[in-house]
């Protein structure tokens, strides 16, 4: 199974009105945690600042954003395709 690292749990956590205590697992849906389209403005904001990445508009789609794991496999999939000396852009 996927493992879903605690940072992100934490940043992701912030988001989800309805996740309980505990560890949160790849198959969590999101939307039933009560991640809304608002929640989804405000947590990209908060994965870009806690990465220091942009994320792509390819990402930017309801597959991504469907369970926590697809979510973390889109974000981790970015951090290992980005050169480590890019600057973050503004």
């Amino acid at each position: 199974m996927l493992e879903i690292p605690d940072r992100f749990q934490s940043i992701l956590r912030a988001h989800l009105p309805y996740a309980e205590s505990g560890g949160l697992t790849a198959r969590d849906e999101l939307s039933a945690l009560g991640l809304d389209s608002m929640g989804v403005v405000r947590l990209m904001v908060d994965i870009e600042n806690g990465y220091a990445l942009e994320l792509p508009d390819e990402l930017l789609d309801e597959s991504t954003f469907a369970t926590v794991g697809s979510l973390w496999t889109a974000l981790s999939t970015l951090m290992t395709t980005r050169p480590p000396d890019r600057p973050r852009p503004f």
